[in-house]
């Protein structure tokens, strides 16, 4: 295909497998670009997705400590790193208590609440302050050994894995998760199964409808992160959800709390100029810029509402 060749940002330590598209089952494809991945999008239905992408070994390989908690020595542009999740706790709960009142707007009340991919369990602390039953699933060790230190309810894997019953759940919530899921239709037809009739799924995905994806195409930040496998617009995200017998019933951006250190994290991926990015690293590395945070809200970030009718 023209324009399709190897690209040496490409190729890395991680081993990658070829898959189709998990909406239409299809290998029926169009090269878009690199970035740094190899970015394809279906010609059939037209979600955009890595191919290939990161295998089972190498996705475990990343979620290590060193995913969520950078060396001090190292801490510049990464593309799978954060430079201190862990220490980013009250400004991370902040965001995930304005989210828990979004939930409380759609569910029929305060219950049983699964987070998936709930990372150190940031989101169930902010759960349970607002009165839900919560747990979490996630497959990084260093954040389930960390959440279980916390007394946490966090179990540890994937979403298959997850021990819980049929329509025995109030609410799902997934945030900034499917991007990351080898397999997103199983795991919404697994989310469907867990809810109790009239449950619903709120998460939070990069959205490829967004002004900085018009803009930035190939340097989209959603791209920024090489274990993000899928990319998804509002058209996408209905397709699978009816595929998965859930119904779209609503569709909003949101921002979150951010540090001025991870904001200025951020911003050094479009900076080209080495003197300027290095002066940002640096200002990012500081003490002040760790203490300030704001809310941010770029309008890139969808949030979906999902529900099991019944």
């Amino acid at each position: 295909m023209c324009g399709d060749k190897t690209n040496n940002h490409a190729v890395s330590e991680y081993s990658r497998e070829e898959v189709v598209c998990p909406i239409c089952g299809l290998k029926d494809e169009q090269f878009l670009f690199y970035a740094p991945e190899r970015i394809v999008q279906c010609k059939q239905c037209g979600l955009i997705y890595c191919n290939p992408r990161l295998d089972a070994r190498s996705l475990e390989k990343i979620y290590s400590k060193e995913y969520f908690m950078s060396e001090e020595h190292n801490q510049g542009i990464d593309y799978k790193a954060y430079a201190n999740y862990i220490g980013e706790e009250s400004v991370i709960t902040r965001s995930m208590i304005k989210r828990m009142k979004k939930v409380e707007l759609f569910a029929k009340g305060k219950g049983r609440l699964l987070d998936i991919g709930c990372a150190a369990g940031f989101s169930l602390i902010a759960a349970h302050a607002r009165g839900w039953d919560a747990e979490g699933i996630e497959c990084s060790e260093f954040c389930v050994n960390y959440a279980l230190s916390r007394r946490l309810k966090v179990h540890r894997g994937t979403l298959k894995d997850f021990p819980g019953k049929e329509d025995s759940i109030d609410a799902i919530t997934m945030w900034d998760y499917l991007e990351h899921s080898p397999n997103p239709l199983r795991d919404l037809r697994i989310c469907a199964s867990l809810l109790k009739k009239g449950g619903v799924i709120l998460f939070s995905v990069p959205n490829v409808d967004s002004w900085s994806f018009s803009l930035m195409q190939k340097k989209w930040i959603g791209f920024k992160n090489i274990e993000h496998l899928y990319f998804f617009s509002r058209t996408t995200l209905n397709k699978m959800a009816q595929l998965a017998g859930l119904k779209m019933e609503h569709c909003f951006y949101h921002g979150k709390h951010v540090s001025l250190s991870f904001f200025l994290s951020r911003v050094q991926y479009y900076i080209p100029f080495t003197r300027i990015h290095t002066l940002v690293e640096k200002l990012a590395a500081t003490d002040r810029a760790k203490n300030i945070s704001f809310y941010f809200n770029p309008y890139d970030i969808l949030n979906v509402v999902l529900r099991k009718e019944g």
